[in-house]
């Protein structure tokens, strides 16, 4: 039984005269497959290269695949900027298994006559295609566009492809481009022990993927475990920040850590928010406001006209973009660390005043009281610094960040509070 279209499929492909189907069961999409759909239509111009996922996969019988919806909605985040991309559900609301010859007979339904219909598949497919099912009609009935494969020689797959169109009659057209080593379950192995997943996927799919927790991590939260994250996001750090910088950043975490101990913090938290809350300082104003635009954070009057005050707010999306910080704590205490705010917890506080009172900090005349104070009151010695911020602002002729005039009203309101 043939496929049925849904009505906005049936719009683009009744009159597409060219399309190279790219199937998969994209569990998730990574840059390998945009590289080869990019490629394909850089090289072959097809009208449409239409990204087919599969509703279920022959070849992963027992293995457990993402539910249809997911892996739909993933591949629509990672092409839909492309206009010569498109995406059908038509495998994915089909019963049973996908077999090939059943899209190419649906396509054929419903393309144009003399369309040009090819199918891109790797070198590692050719080994099988011939027992694909009914694969004399199907080789007659479309072209494949053949890709290179790691691992698989290129003259031994131009030679399979010569066999292939003798036996079957088959159109073939070698692509050749370069290979990327990249495969989905190389991806969700990575989801699930933590590492880095930077330039394998889009953003936007990896960040799909951890809202809708499709690949839980399954590497427990040992001590060892954190120790290895936290010092590969020291080593991070060390090539994103300029020496400078860096040098500050270690200073508050050690800063954060004796806070932390005296007052009761978590110390975990207050080291991966001191060491994560400049991760973003050092972007240029035009690369703030890029980021602002990309990641939908709404900018207010001030944050507008001055771009750098966004830096907590960046750091802290970028904690949890780039280094899969996700607790709510931690990255409040990362947003806020340069403005404060009206709610301020203790962890809050104590990032706030490691920043300020760090060893590497000299020349502003605040700190010594500062440091007198930090493990006497923690309100009274930030009340010190952020009256002294905000005077500065003042003296400088710079407009005053309504959330530094409240976390001030705050300090005092527990200042007054803890004195009875």
């Amino acid at each position: 039984m043939l496929m049925k279209l849904r009505p906005y499929e049936r719009d683009y492909l009744d009159c597409c005269q060219s399309l190279a189907v790219l199937g998969g069961t994209f569990d998730p999409i990574h840059i390998g497959h945009l590289a080869i759909a990019e490629a394909v239509s850089r090289e072959i111009k097809p009208q449409r290269v239409l990204f087919m996922p599969c509703g279920q996969p022959i070849h992963k019988h027992g293995i457990r695949v993402s539910s249809a919806k997911h892996r739909y909605q993933m591949t629509m985040l990672a092409t839909c900027k492309n206009p010569s991309f498109d995406i059908s559900r038509m495998e994915l609301d089909r019963s049973g298994p996908s077999f090939t010859i059943e899209t190419a007979m649906a396509l054929r339904a419903i393309c144009p006559s003399e369309a040009d219909i090819s199918f891109i598949i790797g070198a590692d497919a050719l080994e099988g295609i011939s027992s694909w099912k009914d694969a004399p009609k199907l080789l007659g009935m479309c072209q494949f566009i053949v890709v290179p494969r790691p691992g698989y020689d290129r003259d031994k797959s131009l030679l399979k492809i010569e066999q292939l169109t003798k036996t079957h009659n088959g159109r073939f057209r070698w692509l050749d481009i370069p290979t990327l080593d990249i495969s989905s379950t190389e991806i969700r192995e990575r989801f699930k022990t933590r590492q880095p997943l930077r330039g394998l996927i889009p953003k936007v799919v990896e960040d799909y993927a951890i809202m809708h927790k499709l690949y839980p991590e399954d590497v427990p939260f040992t001590k060892a475990t954190m120790a290895e994250r936290y010092e590969d996001a020291v080593l991070q750090l060390k090539v994103r920040l300029s020496p400078k910088r860096f040098t500050h950043t270690m200073g508050v975490v050690k800063e954060a850590e004796k806070l932390a101990l005296h007052y009761g913090v978590g110390v975990e938290s207050a080291r991966w928010a001191a060491l994560l809350h400049d991760c973003a300082k050092e972007y240029s104003a035009e690369k703030k406001r890029a980021l602002c635009e990309i990641w939908s954070i709404e900018l207010d009057e001030l944050q507008a006209a001055d771009i750098d005050i966004t830096h907590g707010i960046l750091s802290a999306e970028s904690a949890r973009r780039d280094f899969r910080i996700f607790d709510e704590g931690i990255l409040q205490a990362i947003r806020y660390h340069t403005t404060g705010h009206k709610s301020l917890s203790l962890l809050d506080k104590v990032i706030m005043l490691a920043d300020y009172i760090e060893p590497n900090r000299d020349n502003w005349e605040p700190l010594q009281e500062m440091r007198r104070l930090a493990m006497e009151n923690i309100n009274k010695a930030l009340i010190v610094g952020t009256k002294a911020t905000i005077q500065e602002r003042k003296d400088a002729g710079k407009p005053v960040h309504p959330l530094s005039l409240d976390a001030l009203k705050t300090l005092k309101k527990s200042r007054r509070k803890a004195n009875g």
